[in-house]
């Protein structure tokens, strides 16, 4: 009786297990990739006026991005100052369509964070 609870048990922790690593999961990502992002960031970021000349950091920002691609709840994460993490948010609202993460070749729904660096007048991604 012992032997067969336990072979039972062991059975279902193998096919307990059997699922969970058969599904497949892809981050969504930028079209173009990580290069592409790191160019549409140099291009459109641009680092805020403010008396403070020596002031760096990094904004953290979180969105959903959505099963067709669409990037929702734009918020800041992490903040640094109103006037850096105003135009991390007013960038990341001008990126186009995502490629949205997948599960099991499904898409669905996913969030996200992305680091935005600024330093001494360049934005680092």
């Amino acid at each position: 009786m012992k032997r067969l609870l336990i072979v039972s048990i062991i059975t279902f922790l193998i096919s307990f297990a059997g699922n969970v690593y058969s599904q497949t999961l892809t981050p969504p990502q930028f079209p173009g990739g990580k290069d592409a992002f790191s160019n549409f960031l140099h291009k459109n970021l641009k680092f805020p006026k403010t008396t403070d000349r020596e002031l760096q950091g990094v904004v953290i920002v979180g969105f959903f991005v959505e099963k067709d691609g669409t990037l929702t709840g734009i918020s800041v994460e992490k903040s640094m100052v109103k006037a850096f993490d105003d135009e991390a948010l007013r960038v990341i609202s001008l990126s186009p369509k995502w490629i949205p993460a997948f599960k099991n070749n499904k898409p669905i729904k996913s969030r996200y964070t992305v680091p935005i660096s600024f330093t001494q007048g360049e934005i680092i991604q």
